[in-house]
């Protein structure tokens, strides 16, 4: 055969199927109207059938592994306003807190005590050695990257810039 002739004849061919599918598609026979409104032969509406319900059981344990299961229970939630009170620890008077201090260095003129430049709670204080800061705390000794601070039951060591 010619090649021609069979291009021809399969091109009818596959028109004529998808003439075939799209007229099932747009226009439906009365054949499927029945079983698309689930009806039977006898003219009876078809009802589907009750499934019964079932229960799932949660396993204590993995059967695969032998290990036990950890289930978390969930809380619930009130749904009613706690009062939380606050209550506000009272300080006791001999509980101390130390202020933020930081040590920015010292100055020596000859035949002069140092004096010395800290940083007290953001506030700048120049001091001599062997003064007072505030009421309880004095500065004990000074050196060139650090100083030791006596407290009332404490001392501390301020290294330089820090």
């Amino acid at each position: 055969m010619n090649k021609s002739i069979v291009n021809k004849v399969l091109i009818f061919v596959v028109v004529t199927v998808w003439g075939l599918i799209i007229y099932k598609y747009w226009f439906p026979s009365s054949s499927d109207e029945v079983h698309s409104n689930h009806m039977n032969f006898n003219g009876n509406i078809y009802k589907p059938k009750k499934i019964k319900e079932v229960s799932i059981v949660l396993l204590e344990r993995d059967p695969f592994l032998a290990k036990k299961k950890k289930h978390k229970k969930k809380k619930e939630e009130s749904y009613k306003k706690r009062v939380v009170k606050k209550t506000k620890q009272k300080q006791k008077k001999d509980d101390f807190i130390w202020p933020k201090i930081k040590y920015l260095g010292f100055l020596k003129k000859q035949n002069e005590p140092k004096k010395i430049l800290l940083m007290i709670n953001g506030t700048f204080k120049n001091l001599n050695e062997n003064e007072k800061i505030l009421k309880k705390i004095t500065i004990d000794k000074v050196y060139k990257d650090s100083i030791i601070i006596q407290g009332k039951k404490s001392s501390k060591t301020i290294k330089k810039g820090v």
